[in-house]
């Protein structure tokens, strides 16, 4: 599991608090079902709108996006405005 997949079942354990929610992520993460694409999108937003909310600047919050998650700041760039689609608040 890569650490985008982690994440995801961390924040799915959180919100729903429902152990056959998270084996069924699990399921979905282990068969592939979930694009590892949109999940690592989904991350990304959500770490830097979260970070956005707790009053960094939206340019920092992209900045430490891309030291924790190891990726360029044109990726965070990306995610954050061309997948608008993928929402930050889903869950």
């Amino acid at each position: 599991m890569n650490i985008y997949q982690k994440i995801f079942r961390k924040i799915i354990s959180e919100s729903y608090n429902n152990p056959e929610t998270t084996q069924l992520i699990e399921a979905l993460i282990e068969s592939g079902i979930l694009d590892d694409t949109l999940l690592k999108v989904f991350i990304i937003r959500r770490f830097v709108f979260n970070k956005v909310e707790m009053g960094v600047t939206k340019l920092n919050a992209m900045w430490k996006a891309t030291e924790e998650f190891c990726c360029s700041y044109e990726y965070v760039r990306k995610c954050v405005y061309y997948y608008k689609d993928v929402e930050h608040n889903l869950l």
